[in-house]
Parts: structure tokens; C-alpha cells; sequence
């Protein structure tokens, strides 16, 4: 039975379930996230926020492992859009410079040039048919090179591709993975590498506008859901602690910010595919 079809969108909800071909996750708040909220709560932390230097110890390290969660969300967001979009013609492409280019800007526009110049030659028109997601990665020396997931990729000869590029080296890679709903897991490593220094750039990641996306559902969890819930193949659950704003705690613990606990449920499916 799918559960999440028995509830309809709201103001505000205490679960949010992220659905790929391969799995369904479910995340249970302790406190419910009202959605409304959220533009004034932005604008009152804005206009209150310090640079990192100003902060206080305490602040410092709530914002060091605020980052840190957001890295660890990006890598699972492009692991999920993997799985929304993995085929038989899935190919991971990278492609490096012969010269040691290290401005962002400067390999950024080549690589959109080049994606342009491909989806012509495959397609015979401007319009963008070609899916892919791609980013960049410094090497050793400084330069920078790219890794890019095609999906629904034909064939292509290795000789034209590099042709198509001509700044380099273009090396296929193997797509090595021993389960279905790994394969997002094992390509969204190379996307995870130099985050911290791709917050501070221009055009860290490219997507495609063509791709199949995760399905997200916000709700009110009730019994009827939960019961459900339990009939799944679970494969994993756990809980962690996130914090929230809440103006309550300043008096407390000198924050606006508190601890809120989260449950997180992992649940492996079979047919289902993203919408």
C-alpha cells in the first residue's frame, strides 16, 4: 500500500518523503515546519547574521557544522537524481586541459561550448536535448577538469568526443556498482570532492533542464500513515538531532537556535519510478 497517496500537501508538516526509482525517504521532525514561515525566518537570521570571524566560539561551530550538513545534503541530492535517471546508456565522461587552466570562468564557458557543440552533432539542432549533470575538480597542478554523467547517451566514438572537445583528454568511465541503489551513491562521490571550495565559485555544478527529479511529499504524519510505514521494506532508520530557530532558547542557551530530533527512515523499493 503507498501511504504517501492517503495525504494531500499543507501549511505545515512533520515528515517529507523523497521518492527515486529505488528507494523512499522519510523524515519524521520532532517539531513541525510551517512553510509560511519560512521568507520572514530567513530575513530575521539574515539580517542578524556576522561573518565567521565575529562569531562567538559557540556560533563558529554551529556554522562549521551547518556547512558541513549542507555538503553532505548535495551529495545525496545528485545521488538521487542519478537514480531518477540511470539507464543502459548512462556513460561518466571526464574531461580534463591540456593546459593548466585554472580560471573557473574561462573552463566553465569551454565546457558549456562544448556541451552545445555535442548536443548538436548527436541531435542536428540548438534546442537542448542532451541529460546530463556535471562538475568540476582542481588536479595536482591547479588545472581543472570535469566529470559529467550523460544519461539515455548513444554511441558516440571515443575519437569525436575528444574531437568535439579539443581542449584535452577525455577518458569513459566504468560504472562500477553492485546494486541498483548504489549506483547514485558511487557516482555522487566525485561530486562531493572541493565542496567547501565550490561554495565560493561561479557555476560549481551543471544539470540539464530535461531531467526526471526526486518526488517530495510534505504532510502531517498520521496513525494510518505510520501503520503503513511499518509494512515497508525498511532497510535502515536512525536518529539525529538538528537545530531550528526558536526565539525561546535565547533566554536559555544564549541562541536562537535549538535542538529538535529527526527520524530518518530509508526503504528500498522495486517497480516505482520517478514521476
Amino acid at each position: 500500500m503507498n501511504f504517501v497517496s492517503k495525504a494531500t500537501e499543507c501549511f505545515a508538516y512533520n515528515t517529507k518523503i523523497i521518492e527515486t526509482p529505488t528507494t523512499k525517504e522519510v523524515y519524521i521532525y520532532e517539531n513541525p515546519i510551517f512553510t509560511h514561515s519560512t521568507a520572514k525566518q530567513d530575513s530575521a537570521e539574515t539580517s542578524k547574521r556576522k561573518t565567521f570571524d565575529e562569531m562567538s566560539a559557540r556560533r563558529q561551530y554551529d556554522s562549521l557544522k551547518r556547512k558541513q550538513k549542507h555538503y553532505e545534503q548535495t551529495r545525496w541530492e545528485i545521488a538521487r537524481i542519478v537514480d531518477c535517471n540511470f539507464d543502459d546508456r548512462t556513460k561518466f565522461v571526464t574531461l580534463t586541459f591540456r593546459d593548466n587552466i585554472q580560471d573557473i570562468t574561462v573552463t566553465n564557458r569551454e565546457f558549456k561550448n562544448f556541451i552545445q557543440r555535442l548536443n548538436y552533432y548527436i541531435y542536428q539542432t540548438k534546442t537542448q536535448l542532451l541529460k546530463y549533470i556535471a562538475t568540476w575538480e582542481k588536479q595536482k597542478r591547479g588545472a581543472i577538469h570535469y566529470h559529467v554523467i550523460f544519461f539515455d547517451f548513444p554511441y558516440v566514438a571515443k575519437e569525436k568526443l575528444q574531437n568535439l572537445w579539443s581542449h584535452g583528454f577525455i577518458k569513459i568511465n566504468r560504472i562500477d556498482v553492485d546494486s541498483k541503489e548504489n549506483r547514485g551513491r558511487y557516482l555522487s562521490k566525485y561530486f562531493s570532492k572541493d565542496l567547501e571550495l565550490k561554495e565560493h565559485k561561479k557555476k560549481a555544478f551543471f544539470k540539464s533542464q530535461n531531467l526526471k527529479m526526486p518526488k517530495e511529499t510534505r504532510l502531517m504524519l498520521t496513525d494510518d500513515i505510520l501503520a503503513d510505514l511499518q509494512k515497508e521494506n525498511i532497510i535502515f532508520q536512525k536518529e539525529y538531532t538538528r537545530q531550528i530557530y526558536d526565539t525561546k532558547s535565547l533566554i536559555s542557551n544564549g541562541t536562537y537556535l535549538k535542538d529538535s530530533s529527526v527520524t530518518y527512515i530509508k526503504i528500498r523499493k522495486e517497480r516505482d519510478r520517478c514521476d
